[in-house]
């Protein structure tokens, strides 16, 4: 078992990657193919997971049965963690590994305490960031049912035999809990006015004699009073620091705010590594306008352009096409994501390109993709739910 890395038609040959090595395999007119049309439609999954069964024929091995699957299924249901099973292991095991599995950047603007960072697309060049001990235990997660699991196999490949999967992942934790963000984020934040709400929790003393820059002052017992200036938008990045900072996070998760933050550093930590600050009274009054990030869109845009979609935009579904089979944004063009870089020829440089995915996350990788190679394009950095019949509701 392993991913496809490549397939020559003409030499009849299958290279697997295997995590620790590559492994090739012949085929030819025998043999058996299941969850694909034909032999022929490997390369539309180059990066997902197979299982070839192989005889040895003259020293070669050649496949009898090449069989496509969802990686995931390939956890066992007990390393299939919910929610409640994972905050029950981080209560029990102090020595428990926490792997996100996302890009570096998305762990940066939030994530799950604890947890140390090795992107699944990465994952063979930080294989120094994982415990030496192959028993240690780890939980991997993602968005979802993507990256975690090929993360998983991948530490399983290398010989660690407790390894297990938050399904819910990332959107499921934030529902309920708080998440982390790093230092270098927030700074990023203040410096490029990346939009995002600050609150100071200590004592108003305290934060006349400084504060981070851009921060409100906010006293854990005056929240209550302030509910109603907080920001519209649930999903708005709301960090919280100092006294009682995770009561402050946990209240605003009551009124509904979902991936409430918070700085794990104190604020003389923060002054210490030299970052932006302030002295004198700090605001007092909340403001949040949401714009999109570089090179993404709206929701509220991308629902104009998907109800009247104008001439010189094409929208582009990067899911698998089982995926999109499912239910699709109507009038989009369904490119995987791993297609992209080989179907270059038939997406026109003149139109403006909006990619989505479930998640907003290969969307993302896609952006970056073609604005390398000279197209117009944005992508929708937001968790979309699509039915059969083409209706869409974007989680804002």
């Amino acid at each position: 078992m392993g991913l496809l890395d490549s397939v020559s038609y003409q030499a009849e040959t299958i290279q697997l990657d295997l995590a620790v090595a590559k492994e090739i395999v012949k085929f030819d007119d025998s043999t058996k193919v299941k969850n694909m049309g034909s032999i022929e439609d490997m390369n539309k999954y180059k990066g997902k997971a197979f299982q070839i069964n192989f005889v040895e024929k003259k020293g070669k091995k050649v496949a009898t049965n090449i069989t496509r699957f969802d990686i995931l299924k390939t956890i066992k249901p007990e390393d299939k963690l919910s929610k409640e099973d994972f905050k029950k292991l981080i209560a029990e095991r102090k020595d428990l590994v926490i792997v996100d599995a996302r890009p570096v950047p998305r762990y940066e603007e939030g994530h799950i305490p604890g947890a140390i960072v090795i992107p699944a697309a990465a994952f063979e060049k930080m294989t120094d960031k994982l415990p030496k001990e192959k028993d240690r235990t780890m939980v991997f997660y993602c968005v979802g049912g993507c990256s975690s699991p090929l993360a998983a196999v991948k530490a399983k490949s290398l010989g660690y035999t407790n390894v297990k999967v938050y399904i819910g992942g990332f959107p499921d934790w934030i529902q309920t809990e708080t998440t982390n963000i790093t230092p270098s984020w927030l700074k990023t934040a203040i410096e490029k006015d990346i939009p995002h709400v600050l609150v100071d929790t200590r004592p108003k003393d305290a934060v006349e004699k400084g504060h981070i820059k851009g921060a409100v002052a906010v006293a854990v017992n005056e929240l209550d009073s302030m509910k109603d200036k907080f920001p519209q938008h649930k999903m708005a990045p709301i960090v919280f620091y100092g006294e009682r900072a995770e009561d402050a996070a946990k209240k605003a998760i009551s009124w509904g705010y979902k991936g409430t933050r918070l700085l794990p550093m104190s604020f003389e930590a923060w002054k210490a590594a030299g970052n932006p600050i302030s002295s004198g009274p700090a605001k007092t009054a909340i403001v949040y306008v949401p714009k999109p990030k570089p090179g993404t869109v709206l929701p509220s845009d991308f629902k104009k352009i998907a109800a009247n979609l104008p001439p010189d935009v094409i929208i582009i579904d990067v899911r698998d096409a089982d995926e999109y089979a499912t239910g699709h944004v109507k009038g989009s063009k369904n490119i995987p994501l791993d297609e992209l870089a080989d179907r270059f020829a038939e997406i026109p440089k003149d139109k403006r390109l909006v990619l989505y995915c479930d998640t907003g996350l290969r969307a993302e990788m896609g952006y970056h993709l073609l604005k390398e190679n000279g197209f117009q394009v944005a992508c929708l950095d937001s968790t979309i739910k699509i039915d059969k019949t083409g209706t869409f509701s974007i989680q804002e």
